[in-house]
């Protein structure tokens, strides 16, 4: 008889017989245009991971696509570009120009590589990434992130990861392949599209190609480049102009033309300033650049990669000396096609949908995107104020059920796992049309995804430690080797089964309308933390005397901002809220400690039967100090430990 004994990775047993925590490597940055929202994501787990269930590592993927183990500390900075490459090893040229990115540096040896990872973290081989780490958090988007490759390097290391699978993650970030099956199947993708690959644009007509497009599609058009991320890449061509519907396809391919006019009216610093803008991955199209070279006849010479900003103006001052034509300049990472669809007028939504552990779906409150750019693009997602979000939709509760529905298809129908968004609209007549699907949505705090979560009682620490479950999970039902992840899974079951972990000590975090932030702050320090179970009470104070007291759900701490608070302290539950949390009900018994869906007004007794802790963050104006003064000292009477 063969006994055959099987060890993986670091699933080794201590002395008290318990496992060690599980070390979750946290991947960011990457290859994509989305590296610094990535970087965001990263930051958002720095502050909601589980730390007495999880033991983070964070590990920087960089443009080259080398794996670096950083310390936090680097979590400080705003972007990537501000630590990495170091200054200290970027050359004097690129002092008057930014981001700089690691791609960006010319003839970069090995060894040199090597040098500059090193003076911000540990290299890490391919190889020996299972030596580090249990599990794979992906906090990467789009291209060598959503499409499949990652997850395959895990699959083939045998690294259980977070999200959807290969065939789903690379079938999602295919918007044409999307458009075709989706109208195929009849789940809701009916617009009128069309392609174009960039070798034909190059040579077709482009006056003839604008008045045939406009003909199968009519005005507006929506402008892609079909294997970015959802915001990457999209333009909406409202006027039937032929200039701007050329500068909207190149804005797809990542391409620029510059025309000899242009160039040479711009002084010195006005070329540094174009130049720079270039360089950015979302208002440009990056460094390096590869030029199209010309002959003095105007013939092809082949193309030419540019590393540096002060060669590519030198590159262009020598091109514009002999030649009339205009530069072409394309990004080292370009499209090879564009994808031009049909404009839709409506309501657009995101719907994020996760399952349970029997892998049965729920669709979570889909939320409606109301932008001032009239598509949901880059600056729309992700700057301040440049979109407004409503959860649910503001349609009838049986479309908003029906939404849901479809994306609830749509997710089993391409064995999704774990969690995924789908995006979409709600059309003037009355349809569903599905536009994206997105497999690795944004972590950012006030994510779309965090929200429409809390919405059903998830905290961001809660849907953190659902999402390194259910991707566990779903690991063992569909590697080619389960075994490697198996015990893994059953050592986390078994620390959320555990009465303990849903028994902890409850803490209220009391605040205010002027220190809102920092209740949010508060709570997710607390929540991570994983002793504590934390629950927000907010102190409205009413004619300078009296105040009132209102036990918050989790879903009002991700409002982005305390008036839409304030102005739903007495609202009712939406009734698709309702049905939602009802279908939602499995999950959160499981993941969720104390659950409220609405705002509730409790008195100091009833508080008391909650908790004897207290953090009190409130630092009120003046004319309220009595008021709320007399609320701290009956909590005290009361026999609550009161931190400060």
């Amino acid at each position: 008889m063969f006994v055959v004994l099987i060890s993986t990775h670091n699933f080794f047993f201590q002395d008290n017989n318990s496992l060690l925590m599980i070390k979750i490597g946290v991947f960011f940055g990457g290859v994509s245009r989305e590296r610094e929202i990535s970087f965001s994501g990263a930051k958002t787990v720095s502050q909601t991971l589980n730390r007495s269930l999880f033991e983070p590592v964070y590990i920087l993927v960089d443009s080259l696509g080398k794996f670096i183990k950083i310390n936090p500390v680097q979590f400080e900075h705003k972007a990537i570009s501000h630590f990495y490459p170091t200054q200290e090893s970027i050359p004097e040229e690129y002092d008057e120009f930014s981001p700089v990115y690691i791609e960006t540096l010319e003839n970069l040896t090995k060894e040199k590589h090597r040098e500059i990872m090193e003076e911000v973290g540990t290299p890490i081989s391919t190889e020996n990434l299972s030596e580090h780490i249990d599990f794979a958090l992906l906090m990467l988007h789009g291209t060598f992130a959503e499409d499949g490759m990652l997850q395959g390097l895990f699959e083939w290391l045998q690294i259980p990861y977070s999200g959807c699978g290969i065939f789903s993650s690379s079938f999602s970030i295919d918007k044409h392949l999307q458009q075709v099956v989706n109208e195929k199947l009849n789940l809701g993708d009916n617009r009128k599209y069309q392609m174009i690959r960039k070798e034909e644009w190059q040579k077709c007509d482009k006056k003839e190609f604008f008045e045939d497009l406009k003909s199968k599609l009519g005005l507006p058009i929506v402008i892609k480049a079909p294997y970015q991320g959802s915001s990457i890449g999209v333009s909406i061509l409202k006027n039937d102009n032929l200039e701007e519907f050329i500068k909207a396809v190149n804005t797809s391919l990542f391409a620029r033309q510059i025309s000899k006019d242009e160039w040479t009216q711009l002084t010195m610093p006005q070329r540094k300033e174009y130049v720079n803008v270039l360089m950015s991955l979302e208002k440009g199209i990056g460094l390096p650049i590869i030029f199209e070279e010309k002959s003095l006849l105007g013939g092809n010479l082949g193309e030419q990669i540019i590393y540096s900003p002060l060669k590519l103006i030198e590159k262009l001052n020598d091109f514009f000396s002999y030649s009339e034509e205009n530069a072409t300049l394309f990004s080292f990472e370009s499209e090879d096609m564009v994808l031009f669809e049909e404009c839709l007028s409506g309501k657009e939504f995101s719907c994020g949908v996760i399952q349970n552990e029997n892998l049965e779906v729920v669709a979570l409150p889909p939320t409606e995107i109301i932008t001032t750019t009239k598509v949901y693009d880059f600056e729309a997602k992700y700057l301040p104020n440049a979109s407004q979000k409503r959860i649910p939709i503001d349609i009838p509760t049986d479309k908003i059920i029906e939404i849901q529905e479809k994306c609830k298809a749509i997710f089993q129908t391409f064995k999704f796992d774990a969690c995924a968004r789908i995006d979409g609209f709600y059309t003037d007549d009355n349809r569903i049309e599905i536009i994206d699907i997105n497999t690795l949505p944004g972590m950012s705090p006030t994510s779309l995804i965090f929200r429409q979560a809390a919405e059903v009682g998830f905290s961001p620490t809660d849907f953190m430690t659902y999402l390194v479950y259910q991707s566990l999970n779903c690991r063992v039902h569909t590697a080619k080797r389960p075994y490697f992840f198996r015990n893994l899974f059953k050592k986390l079951e078994s620390e959320l089964l555990d009465s303990a972990y849903h028994k902890k000590e409850k803490v209220a975090i009391f605040f205010d309308e002027t220190i809102f932030d920092e209740a949010r702050k508060e709570y997710n320090s607390i929540a991570s933390e994983g002793k504590q179970n934390p629950f927000c009470v907010f102190v409205k104070t009413e004619n300078n005397q009296e105040v009132t007291l209102y036990k918050l759900p989790v879903s009002f701490l991700l409002k982005p901002n305390i008036e839409e608070v304030i102005q739903n302290l007495e609202t009712e539950l939406h009734p698709a809220i309702s049905h939602t949390i009802e279908k939602a009900k499995e999950l959160t018994d499981f993941f969720v400690k104390d659950f409220v869906s609405v705002p509730q007004k409790i008195t100091l007794e009833n508080l008391n039967d909650m908790t004897n802790d207290a953090v009190w963050l409130l630092r009120s104006p003046n004319n309220e100090d009595a008021a709320q003064s007399k609320l701290k000292r009956q909590l005290y009477e009361i026999g609550m430990a009161v931190v400060d």
